[in-house]
């Protein structure tokens, strides 16, 4: 062996193999007895325990040199000579196949040759060209390289295991890829080889290959399959670039993500197949078994990894790709939160960053993985899909919010709200986190509360727009939680003013949450400290006041008193705002004021309830230089909350004994600073534009006159008299003339279009309303504040003499006639009221006003009165106390005449049933919501300055209700529900000693009322604000539901001296009167009242039976009362009818007709008293089945008479005679109506006989009463003939020929 030998071959070592056969892994080589595996700590990497047992096993890695032992050469005397000829052997075989191919290519026809290169396509894709001609030049290329060295070959072949060699097939598709993947197919060498398994490894050599094997591979790339994207920020707070736009000219090569039109509401859809157009040809994958599959398919790494599991294996199913054509898609969304649609989810490329979820088949992430995610370990994770989260809820809030949002997700609609409680829940479980996971989960609950509903002005009403969010969140665990947050201070300033905004939105909610925000301990500090107390001057890294934090403070000032008492302490650190007027303050001016305008607001909002109105005092001196900069500003809010402050103070001033704590402020101190001649001093330089601060000028002015009226000399005639002479003119010709008479016309128009108003802009055209009205009341208020006269009810005997001042008193009432009849009233509820409450107030004003108009008769101003105070809301229960005290004052015996019996008067008149109207008006004296216009009265007992929402406002009056307005119009019957429940009614238990009536007079006098409103209303077409026919029904039988036994005046010789209440004459009078124009005699008369669009007894009896009691269990009760009491009382009698109408269900039929027959031979009701709109409502639709034997049965027996009659006969008719039917019938109803006419014709008196034989209507015509509908005659006469003949036979025909044609 030489030398070179030795250096060649020396240096290569066999390592000695184990002959003990090696375990799959050592990691259970120390395995207990036990059987099981030992506990693996986690404490330990996995790096580490795979080092300790590779120690204690038995195959430890030598660490000493091993002896080097010469081997013996391996003779390879024929290495280089048989590489040659292997190449040359090769290369004659390569010659021999491609001459073989072209003699056979040759002899091939043209169909032949085109079918062999459709399969060579479908094997090797459309560049099959490109890869032939590569590996052509590969071959030449290989052919001229010079040989290597044999040795050095031999040895890296020995060392490298077979690899076979890939040539990467780039799609010829132009611009993006439709495919996933780039397409790979094996070179023409190996094709159809099958790749070895890793698994099994080889006994004479490693697993792995060594660095000679290893190649590296590259895809061929054209320029349109790279993308080019803007560089990522460099630093957070520089904003990250977007992508570039599409270019204007279109380009074929960019796939547009769409608009998700979808119409469909299922959650799923199933993916329509592509079109494939030009040259976006699918690449088809190989079909043939034995040929080697596409890297990176399911089927590759099957046979790589899991060589023996068979392909229908269902542990490897998840291998699988989904069946797109075929199953249903699911929603998918893309990183901003915006829905893929699903023509395009399968197709957008893999650099959109969409494919990272459990389903590779399709882009976007769906509802369940975003849901799933958002709870990632993995901060990146989570925050990318909160930020969906963000864009999805975003993008719902705005489909709830308008019906006509034009992207709009069809899948999802319906569920908004399931959605939203689960996009919120997966913020609130985030909110903790640091960093950009909490950041994001902020804004994912900023926009579930705040950003899904648009914000109303709710300073004035409660929201109570998300109940069910509410619960969701857990408002006490939250408001806990948010003031940690703001205690640490480490979100980022937007963050802090998003949670900010989430605890103002919380705040208008409602006044429990309310409550809970200011008790919440440290919450209200911190956010004065964080967002008011700012230092000053600013630094530059410090975040500037916030001026949502004082408009929250205001929102918790007004929602209940205790509130506003806890915040007057910290009250006294806002008067920074006030001392640095804008000019001179360190905060840019705009800002600064707005901090202004808001803490005056705050103040006022202090002082409605009579409180901290000693800062006018101790800060005299800058609320005087505050004055002087407002004069001179522009600024039109800023002017009117500086009015608002000051008409506020000037209340409470007014009477100082209702101020807390008492004499805060004195009107001494007002006069002295001289408030009423600064709020006149403001109309210079306003203009006809501003009509909001012109309102709040003349109710400053108007609550000047009124508190100098009551503490200044002589009434207050020379305030009056100044005022008057500095404002007549304006009214005459001036500005303040055009302000009145532009939102008289302003009202008009927007009143007109309130009905064609979409939702998202109702609340605005509802804002503007209230600011015109507001405009009307306040100029109505201060020409009332201007008179001499300090009551202008009705008792009042002093002239008025001449007008303060001009006012457009025609158009006004012609306004008002219009207004309160609109249908307005009926469509807002809840926060909406806030904004038509400046409505209610003006009518009330006018209404006293309208008594001083020449031409308002007595009558005329009940009617008004009656009307505008059922249009009065929460909050104005004052101005309905004096409505109805005037309305009172009116109907006096002179004014009622004949009408009146004189025993209501001797019991004491109206005072009688004016404990329960004033409970109807105001049936909780423990809530007092402040009026629209502060008053001394209110600043002490006001409870709220909000109106409660409409879910706490119920339809029936109680003990449970917060307020009783707006009135229904059954309110003037009230006192007969208090009768019927007189054990529980809270107004018996607190009752004044003096007050003395018996059921009887509360009975009278509540008719008598109901039935002289009845009269005036209906006189002046009002009768919308009149009961309806059903609503006086359900009135009359309450009378007749009262416990009897009452000892009457004027005792009955037939009941003895106890008798009920419904045999009073008085009583009995007053029902008659009240149900007589809603008969069917007042109605063939055209009475007014019968005239009236009417509602069925079940709903009328809802605001007295409520939801849980059925008007039918009512109506079982009453009739049953009537079978044992009534002794065939008439209007009692009359009263068991309207339910029988066919437009009830027949269980009302049924009970009166089967199961209190007995009772239908007491019940005489004539026809023209039945209490109905239009007898049709009895006879149509036709009965048919079991009632017929139910009416035919009294017919026959002669216990019905009347109506009843009329109705038993009509039916039964109809079932007989082929001219009253209105629909063919079949012969088995032919035979039965022969059965019918035979029956009565045997059974029958000849009174019921001619009836039946001769009844006669139409149903198309007007009904025919009787006795005319039995005496009319035709042809139809014969045709009964024929048929009675056909059913009875010649005999009984021949004695019925008297009954057909005669008289």
């Amino acid at each position: 062996m030489s030398s070179a030998e030795r250096s060649l071959i020396g240096s290569v070592f066999e390592r000695k193999t184990s002959t003990a056969q090696s375990l799959p892994s050592p990691r259970f080589a120390k395995t207990p007895g036990s059987g099981f595996p030992a506990v693996q700590h986690r404490s330990k990497s996995a790096f580490a325990r795979a080092k300790e047992e590779e120690r204690g096993s038995s195959n430890v890695r030598p660490t000493t040199v091993p002896l080097v032992i010469p081997a013996r050469p391996v003779e390879q005397p024929q290495s280089r000579d048989l590489e040659v000829d292997s190449h040359t052997a090769d290369d004659a075989i390569r010659q021999q196949i491609s001459e073989e191919n072209e003699r056979r290519v040759a002899n091939m026809t043209e169909e032949e040759r085109e079918t062999e290169r459709r399969e060579v396509l479908e094997q090797l894709g459309s560049g099959a060209g490109d890869l032939l001609e590569r590996v052509r030049a590969a071959r030449s290329r290989k052919t001229t390289k010079a040989p290597a060295i044999a040795e050095v070959i031999l040895v890296q072949n020995e060392q490298a295991p077979e690899v076979s060699r890939e040539i990467p097939i780039v799609s010829s598709l132009p611009g993006l890829a439709i495919r996933r993947n780039l397409s790979r197919v094996k070179s023409l060498e190996d094709f159809g080889k099958r790749a070895p398994p890793i698994l099994v490894k080889s006994s004479t050599r490693p697993s792995s290959p060594s660095k000679a094997g290893r190649q590296l591979r590259f895809a061929a790339l054209t320029p349109a399959d790279v993308y080019v994207y803007e560089s990522a920020p460099v630093s957070p707070k520089r904003k990250a670039l977007a992508l570039p736009p599409p270019p204007d000219a279109p380009d074929s090569s960019i796939v547009s993500l769409g608009t998700f039109k979808e119409n469909g509401l299922p959650r799923k859809r199933p993916l329509s197949p592509t079109t494939h157009k030009g040259n976006d040809r699918p690449v088809q994958k190989i079909t043939n078994d034995r040929s080697e599959p596409e890297e990176g398919t399911p089927e590759y790494i099957r046979r790589r990894y899991f060589p023996n599991a068979p392909a229908d294996n269902p542990s490897v199913s998840w291998m699988k790709p989904s069946s797109s054509n075929s199953e249903p898609v699911l929603l998918r969304f893309d990183l901003t939160g915006a829905p893929i649609p699903a023509e395009i989810s399968a197709t957008l490329p893999f650099h959109l960053g969409l494919h990272h979820h459990a389903d590779g088949d399709h882009a976007g992430y769906t509802l369940d993985d975003i849901f799933f995610l958002s709870r990632s370990t993995v901060p990146a994770q989570r925050t990318t899909m909160l930020n969906i989260l963000i864009g999805i809820a975003r993008r719902l809030g705005m489909q709830a919010r308008d019906p006509h949002y034009a992207d709009r997700i069809s899948e999802l609609q319906g569920k908004e709200e399931e959605l939203r409680k689960r996009i919120i829940t997966a913020g609130l479980s985030a909110m903790n986190e640091k960093g950009g996971v909490g950041v994001r989960a902020i804004e994912v609950v900023w926009e579930c509360i705040v950003g899904w509903n648009a914000l109303f002005d709710a300073e004035r009403a409660e929201l109570d727009l998300a109940p069910a969010i509410m619960s969701v969140l857990q408002v006490p665990d939250f408001l806990t939680q948010a003031t940690e947050l703001f205690e640490q201070a480490s979100l980022p300033p937007e963050s802090l003013a998003q949670l900010l905004s989430i605890i103002y939105r919380l705040s208008q909610e409602s006044n429990t949450i309310a409550e809970s925000i200011v008790k919440t301990p440290r919450l209200l500090s911190v956010l004065i400290q964080t967002f008011l107390l700012t230092p000053i001057p600013p630094p530059s890294d410090t975040p500037l006041p916030n001026p949502v934090a004082l408009r929250c403070l205001t929102v918790l000032a007004s929602s209940s008193r205790t509130n506003a008492m806890a915040l007057c302490e910290p009250a006294d650190a806002l008067l920074r705002f006030i001392t640095m007027l804008p000019p001179t303050s360190p905060f840019p001016e705009s800002l600064a004021t707005n901090l202004l305008i808001e803490t005056l607001r705050l103040y006022a909002t202090l002082a409605s309830y009579g409180l901290y109105s000693h800062i006018a005092t101790s800060a005299a001196s800058y609320f005087a230089s505050l004055f002087i900069y407002i004069v001179s500003s522009n600024s039109r809010p800023l002017k009117v909350a500086w009015a608002g402050l000051v008409e506020a103070w000037i209340v409470c001033a007014t009477d100082p004994h209702h101020t807390t704590p008492p004499h805060d402020i004195l009107w001494s101190q007002v006069t002295s600073w001289g408030w009423g001649a600064e709020v006149l001093q403001f109309r210079q330089g306003i203009t006809e534009g501003e009509a909001e601060v012109w309102a709040t000028i003349w109710s400053a002015s108007s609550a000047w006159l009124e508190g100098a009226r009551v503490n200044g000399i002589r009434g207050g005639e020379g305030e009056r008299a100044e005022t008057l002479n500095t404002i007549q003119d304006g009214f005459i010709k001036g500005v303040e003339h055009s302000v009145v008479t532009a939102s008289l016309e302003a009202l008009r128009a927007e009143l007109a279009q309130i009905h064609d108003t979409p939702q998202p802009e109702r609340c605005q055209r509802l804002q503007r309303i209230g600011m015109h009205a507001r405009v009307l009341s306040s100029v109505v208020r201060l020409w009332l504040a201007c008179t001499s006269i300090a009551n202008t009810d009705a008792n009042t005997t002093a002239p008025l003499g001449t007008p303060p001042f001009n006012l457009p008193f025609t158009e006004l009432s012609s306004f008002c006639a219009f207004v309160v009849s609109h249908s307005l009233w009926s469509l807002v509820t809840g926060v909406e009221q806030a904004a038509c409450k400046h409505l209610a107030t003006f009518l009330a004003y006018f209404h006293r006003l309208s008594r001083h108009i020449p031409g308002t008769s007595p009558d005329l101003w009940v009617a008004q009165g009656v009307a505008i105070l059922e249009r009065q809301l929460p909050g104005e229960e004052e101005h309905a106390f004096q409505i109805l005290g005037a309305i009172l004052a009116i109907l006096t015996p002179q004014f009622l005449g004949a009408m009146a019996p004189p025993s209501i008067w001797e019991k004491g008149g109206w005072s009688v049933i004016k404990p329960f109207l004033d409970y109807a008006i105001r049936p909780n004296r423990e809530v007092y919501i402040a009026p629209s216009d502060v008053t001394p009265e209110s600043i002490m007992r006001c409870t709220t300055l909000r109106l409660p929402s409409s879910s706490s406002l119920p339809s029936v009056p109680d003990e449970h209700r917060l307020t009783g307005l707006p009135l229904p119009r059954v309110w003037l019957t009230s006192p007969i529900d208090h009768l019927l429940r007189s054990g529980s009614s809270p107004v018996f238990k607190a009752l004044p000693s003096s007050w003395d009536a018996s059921e009887v007079d509360i009975v009278r006098t509540s008719l008598l009322l109901a039935k002289a409103a009845q009269e005036i209303v209906v006189r002046y077409n009002l009768s919308q604000f009149a009961l309806k026919r059903s609503e006086m029904v359900f009135a009359c039988m309450k009378v007749f539901m009262l416990e009897h036994g009452q000892q009457q005046e004027y005792p009955s010789s037939a009941t003895g001296d106890e008798e009920e209440v419904f045999r009073d004459l008085t009583v009995w009078k007053l029902m008659s009167d009240l149900l007589a124009p809603f008969t069917l005699g007042a109605t063939s008369t055209s009475s007014p009242s019968s005239k009236l669009p009417d509602i069925d007894l079940e709903q009328a009896s809802l605001p007295f039976l409520g939801s849980g009691t059925p008007f039918y269990q009512f109506y079982t009760d009453f009739l049953a009362l009537y079978d044992a009491i009534s002794f065939s009382h008439p209007i009692f009698a009359s009263l068991l009818l309207p339910p029988l109408a066919l437009t009830y269900p027949i269980d009302y039929r049924r009970i009166l007709w089967a199961d209190f027959a007995h009772v239908l031979r007491t019940v005489r009701t004539p026809v023209d008293q039945v209490i109905a709109g239009d007898l049709k409502d009895f006879l149509y639709p036709v009965e048919k089945g079991e009632m017929i034997g139910k009416y035919v049965g009294p017919l026959l027996q002669g216990s019905v008479d009347g109506f009843l009659c009329l109705v038993a006969v009509h039916h039964v008719a109809c079932n007989i005679w082929p001219d009253l039917r209105s629909e063919e019938v079949g012969a088995e109803q032919e035979d039965v109506a022969k059965k019918l006419l035979k029956l009565v014709v045997e059974k029958g008196d000849g009174r019921v006989v001619r009836e039946v034989l001769r009844y006669r209507q139409v149903r198309e015509e007007t009904v025919v009463y009787p006795p005319a509908c039995f005496e009319t005659s035709g042809e139809w006469i014969a045709d009964r003939a024929k048929f009675a003949q056909q059913a009875l036979g010649s005999e009984l025909h021949e004695r019925l020929q008297g009954v057909f044609y005669g008289p």
